[in-house]
């Protein structure tokens, strides 16, 4: 289903609409974006689909701007069913405090048994929160090649995140940059698997890049696996700058373990702090055997808390 000037549906929402009328579920629909700005059209999912670029201008942007506080008080894709996104930028989304402050540009709320989020270069951009996820047990999220730029509420009584997965079966995220993010934390995982490789996280920290239009930000983590299962943490740039809110980098099951199985393997990364005080690498309060391999560490004062939980 092309969408576009000129093309069969001139807004994302209307062709979304279609697809959702469908009732035969054996059709998938791949809904593809010629670029431009698309303003205030705020698609709600309900049935799995691709919402994409078109692939004519792959490379070009597709922006989702949300000028408006959120109709659904949820994000600008409310997506109720599985769904891939393909080169699409998101950017502005929010509603106001009173109802939580926590705008996002994909919220998703899938209940289903096989439901699956796939975020493929994409961009999330000046949003409450980037992408929120609901407690759906069975969830899949993969995101790949997507940047997660001066996200965040700068309000200090509301704490929102880059990235938050609420649950699921697995959270992926690889070669995605992280900047930027205002107060809460960057990548914020309640998965029973999760795995975060090759990417770049800037926690509190200026982005030496300018021309990804990072601001420094003031965000609590790094990366925060807070109820433990098995993650493993590879080959990343963990940056911790002065204006960061918490002088740890990376938290494992600080908010209690809920997974009969744990493990946490970290390897390849490496983590740096500049101008904070104390800078703690690793923070393993409930002591599960910490795998760390071929890490190196730059002006950080602790590499795991506590330093007795690493394992042989």
């Amino acid at each position: 289903m092309q969408v576009g000037l000129g093309r069969p549906y001139q807004t994302v929402s209307s062709a979304v609409d279609a697809a959702n009328a469908d009732t035969d579920l054996n059709n998938y629909y791949d809904i593809q974006v010629l670029p431009g700005t698309y303003t205030n059209d705020f698609p709600t999912v309900t049935r799995p689909m691709t919402i994409e670029v078109d692939p004519c201008c792959a490379g070009q942007s597709v922006i989702l701007n949300a000028t408006v506080d959120l109709p659904n008080q949820k994000g600008i894709i409310l997506s109720l069913g599985s769904l891939t996104v393909n080169g699409l930028t998101f950017t502005g989304a929010h509603i106001s405090n009173a109802l939580g402050g926590n705008g996002a540009g994909i919220r998703d709320q899938n209940t289903d048994p096989s439901a699956k989020l796939i975020i493929q270069h994409s961009l999330f951009t000046g949003n409450q929160e980037g992408i929120l996820t609901g407690d759906n047990p069975d969830q899949v999220v993969m995101v790949n090649n997507s940047s997660f730029i001066n996200n965040g509420n700068p309000d200090p009584g509301f704490f929102q995140h880059s990235l938050y997965v609420n649950g699921g079966t697995s959270l992926s995220v690889s070669n995605s940059l992280f900047c930027g993010q205002l107060i809460g934390q960057n990548v914020k995982s309640r998965a029973q698997v999760t795995m975060v490789t090759n990417n770049q996280i800037y926690d509190g920290a200026t982005n030496p890049n300018t021309s990804q239009g990072c601001d420094p930000g003031s965000s609590s983590l790094a990366i925060d696996v807070a109820n433990g299962g098995a993650a493993t943490i590879t080959g990343n740039q963990l940056i911790q700058g002065p204006t960061s809110q918490n002088f740890k980098l990376v938290d494992y099951g600080e908010e209690g373990l809920a997974y009969s199985s744990n493990s946490l393997i970290v390897s390849g990364n490496n983590f740096v702090s500049m101008g904070t005080p104390a800078a703690t690498a690793l923070y393993d309060p409930n002591c599960v055997p910490a795998q760390l391999s071929n890490n190196t560490f730059t002006g950080i004062t602790t590499v795991l808390d506590p330093a007795n939980c690493a394992a042989p």
